[in-house]
């Protein structure tokens, strides 16, 4: 699944300005940023970091792609408009896709974004 255009993150600065004025939650796998923003035109805007740190291209492409898979998911559960940041930690190589699911799920209701309503 792509995110459609208007809920990527794009620029430097927005990733700078969730760094700095948002609030982070480490999971074992995944670091999520979250800065809410009420005035924002779309429910959400999401971005993410792999660094080289995680592993090639081809291990960091995988992780990338089942994340937005998660997002698919999830994503309607989604409350309080904002921006998200998933940043993938030098173990989340090792993850399973369900691994990465759960920690993503438990930083999400950490972070008070997720609706506990039933579903994954």
């Amino acid at each position: 699944m792509r995110l459609p255009r208007a809920m990527r993150m794009k620029s430097r600065g927005e990733f700078a300005r969730v760094r700095r004025d948002g609030k982070s939650f480490a999971g074992r796998f995944l670091v999520l940023g979250v800065l809410p923003e009420p005035a924002l035109d779309v429910p959400f805007k999401f971005g993410f970091i792999l660094t080289r740190k995680v592993g090639n291209a081809v291990v960091r492409n995988r992780i990338r792609r089942r994340l937005r898979s998660v997002l698919s998911e999830i994503g309607e559960r989604l409350q309080t408009p904002g921006y998200v940041v998933t940043v993938a930690r030098h173990r989340a190589p090792q993850a399973t896709f369900e691994e990465l699911r759960g920690d993503w799920k438990k930083l999400a209701r950490r972070a008070g974004i997720l609706s506990e309503g039933g579903g994954v």
